[in-house]
């Protein structure tokens, strides 16, 4: 990339990827405790109020809002960051909003239809990226305090987020590979997250699904321990109390 496009190729789509992740991640995070607390009142006592069930149940509830939102902005992040062998369609990112808009022929639903393509994929990939960072991050966070491990802190923080971001690179992989394909598809012949999925094991095998993981961990790991231990710092400074 650096050789054929320049060190500046290796930073494409980052203003729809910073609008995806206020978005995004503004939401499933920030709606995270609400669902806990809300979930923890509807149970009723039914099951353990800082239990695994209510820690699922809250990130898939917030993450399914987030994901389904900020859809059209992971599609345009997804297409400016796709490789074109004869160049780069997109000038700007409004363009290529813009572009994919106009996919739907000009009509205004269409167009917006166009911009939610593979809100499914995008939804799924979120729910179980978001049960499996969140969770995992709370749920090593409580185990490792509760064991005597470590105290509330910046070690217990990194420690928790280590984990997690491994755990959801594991997890979410096959679901970004599907995702991305279908943001892809603009004649829509994949036939949805089911056809995609029969194809890529039909015609390249189950490890297909977890193409391109060691770089997927890289970007996951370095998000999901940043994101937490800023996260942490953010609440201790305003008086929050730590997740």
């Amino acid at each position: 990339m650096v050789k054929n496009e320049g060190a500046l190729s290796l930073m494409g789509g980052f203003t729809a990827s910073m609008m995806r992740e206020v978005s995004y991640s503004g939401i499933r995070l920030g709606a995270y405790e609400y669902f806990k607390d809300k979930i923890r009142v509807g149970l009723d006592g039914r099951v353990h109020p800082d239990g695994l069930l209510v820690k699922i149940m809250a990130a898939s509830a917030a993450s399914s809002i987030g994901s389904a939102i900020a859809n059209p902005t992971d599609l345009v992040k997804v297409r400016m960051q796709a490789y074109y062998p004869q160049g780069r369609p997109y000038r700007t990112t409004l363009g290529a909003f813009r572009s994919v808009f106009q996919e739907g022929g000009g009509a205004l639903m269409a167009g917006i239809k166009s911009l939610y393509r593979g809100t499914s994929a995008t939804t799924t990939r979120g729910v179980i990226l978001s049960v499996s960072q969140i969770c995992a991050y709370d749920q090593t966070k409580q185990s490792l305090k509760s064991g005597g491990w470590l105290e509330e802190g910046f070690g217990l923080h990194f420690a928790a987020s280590m984990f997690a971001g491994l755990f959801c690179s594991i997890t979410s992989n096959p679901v970004d590979v599907i995702k991305v394909r279908l943001m892809n598809d603009k004649e829509r012949k994949l036939g949805g997250i089911v056809g995609t999925l029969k194809g890529m094991l039909r015609n390249e095998g189950a490890l297909s699904l977890w193409k391109g993981f060691s770089m997927c961990w890289a970007r996951l790991g370095t998000h999901t321990v940043v994101t937490f231990v800023v996260f942490e710092r953010f609440r201790e400074w305003t008086g929050i109390a730590p997740m």
